[in-house]
């Protein structure tokens, strides 16, 4: 596999924070300049995706560890784990698409841009060799650090395009 996909880090401190509404936009911005995207959420709660007496979910519930379901547009997996996957395993599975943006694992190694939120956030969470930008609704100074505007994705998808590409 040779692919040049671009891995980039969405993180803030608790719920709330944006990260989610930020990775709309992103997503809008960089799907309108061309680009093939794909995400990774990342669920510290857990969650399931199967609806109760859904053939996937009776496939599950029978004894199956692993349920594929998939149509001519679309593939899910669902797979029972004895521990969570690795982040870098995970990546590998999209890197078929130009770039893949990462919400959540505040404590992983990728580059990151921050959501600060006035009001919910505390303090900056991210190590600044670490951090692309803060995107955030207040004037901050964070020495050597490029603070956008947290709705400002046209200036936060030109700097993921000047990402270099994720290698492992």
């Amino acid at each position: 596999m040779n692919y040049m996909s671009k891995v980039v880090n969405i993180v803030g401190s608790g719920s709330n924070v944006g990260k989610t509404f930020l990775l709309e936009g992103l997503i809008k911005e960089l799907k309108k300049r061309g680009h093939s995207v794909a995400t990774i959420k990342h669920d510290v709660h857990g969650f399931d995706i199967d609806k109760k007496g859904k053939d996937t979910y009776k496939h599950r519930e029978a004894g199956s560890e692993t349920v594929i379901i998939s149509s001519k547009n679309r593939l899910a997996m669902i797979k029972e784990l004895e521990e969570e996957t690795n982040l870098n395993n995970i990546i590998e599975m999209v890197l078929d698409k130009d770039i893949v943006l990462v919400e959540g694992y505040k404590k992983s190694d990728l580059r990151k841009i921050e959501v600060y939120r006035d009001g919910v956030s505390k303090n900056i969470i991210t190590p600044k060799e670490k951090l692309i930008a803060i995107a955030s609704d207040k004037k901050l100074n964070v020495d050597d650090v490029k603070i956008v505007f947290k709705e400002d994705y046209k200036a936060m998808a030109d700097l993921i395009e000047k990402e270099k590409n994720f290698k492992f």
